[in-house]
């Protein structure tokens, strides 16, 4: 890992972030009023980054465990967590978690059609493996009908142990009630190249859930990244993902100005 990288503006990036979200929404106009309204400051956006750590790669787990505590990361040892412990994953994993930053263990559900217990099995080995007590759940449906699947899924989990978290993946926004399966359930309402992203990808409904929404921009440039964590902050959404490379290829090129786009505003 070189040590010469340079420094982010963290003010700039916002900044340009800003100004790519009030482009995009009309903002930005010059109007004066004599007697201006008093408003209250908003409460602070704080948004985190969603990392798929599907590499393989030491000097890049060590730039996630540099990373600072804002940073959530999905390991997915081999389609879920192995069937026997691998040292080199469990230390990356466990510097991360040294740092403050979350882990999270990969388990797919086939859109509601793998066996429950199978997904389960996948928990307890990611706990038992690796420690790690916090899932990111993928191959999630979005139909009402099965949501019936994901409430005795993770009431199973949960009672093998009450202080599990998970988030699901449908890649798009669900039926609501998936939202409630779990007071601090976390769900990935977009999952999509950027160049397919509109206003209708994320509709207004998701407002009522915004503290437990993210979203994912895959094929997307820099300029992307900054317009997608724009989007994010202000729809108060938890947080964000920007990529140019493949999951398994490693971080973004643009890695650096990412992360610093996770803060507090």
């Amino acid at each position: 890992m070189t040590t010469d990288t340079p420094s982010v503006d963290r003010r700039s990036l916002l900044l340009q972030a800003g100004s790519l979200l009030l482009a995009g929404c009309g903002g930005g106009g010059n109007s004066a009023s004599s007697n201006p309204v008093q408003v209250p400051a908003p409460t602070p956006v704080c948004l985190s980054t969603l990392v798929p750590a599907y590499f393989y790669k030491s000097a890049q787990w060590a730039q996630l465990a540099a990373s600072g505590p804002s940073a959530v990361v999905i390991a997915n040892a081999s389609n879920g967590p192995g069937s026997k412990l691998d040292a080199q994953y469990k230390t990356w994993i466990d510097a991360v978690r040294s740092t403050g930053n979350r882990v999270k263990g990969y388990v797919y559900t086939r859109y509601g059609q793998r066996a429950a217990a199978n997904v389960v099995a996948d928990m307890d080995a990611w706990s038992q493996l690796y420690g790690v007590n916090d899932f990111f759940v993928d191959e999630v449906s979005v139909k009402a009908i099965d949501v019936a699947y994901y409430a005795n899924l993770l009431a199973t989990a949960s009672a093998a142990a009450p202080n599990r978290r998970f988030m699901l993946n449908p890649g798009a926004p669900p039926d609501p009630a998936y939202f409630s399966l779990l007071p601090a359930i976390e769900v990935l309402v977009f999952e999509s190249p950027w160049a397919g992203y509109s206003n209708a990808s994320l509709p207004a409904a998701l407002d009522a859930f915004a503290s437990q929404c993210w979203i994912m921009g895959l094929s997307a440039s820099q300029t992307d990244m900054l317009q997608i964590a724009a989007v994010a902050r202000s729809r108060r959404f938890a947080g964000f993902f920007a990529t140019d490379v493949t999951y398994t290829a490693g971080l973004p090129t643009y890695w650096d100005a990412e992360k610093a786009l996770a803060v507090c505003v």
